[in-house]
């Protein structure tokens, strides 16, 4: 079992939320979807979980990743 936890934008309603778990419990080999709405965390477990695929996924849906760095503070 593997678990990706994500920090994710623009994560504002019950709609979103739904929108990723229906999105991500398509998948056979996730078993497991967490999304809190007020911090944006998405906690997915399952096996042979690829990061790069769900990111693709869940930005395509309007969810992308919320990086937080130096320049994404300097630029925000």
């Amino acid at each position: 079992m593997n678990t990706i936890i994500l920090s994710l934008k623009n994560i504002k309603c019950d709609g979103c939320v739904k929108s990723i778990k229906t999105a991500m419990e398509k998948h056979t080999n996730i078993n497991e979807v967490t999304v809190v709405k007020e911090t944006g965390k998405v906690t997915i477990v399952g096996q042979d979980l690829k990061n790069s695929n769900i990111l693709e996924e869940l930005t395509a849906l309007g969810f992308p990743e919320n990086k937080k760095g130096f320049f994404t503070k300097l630029f925000s």
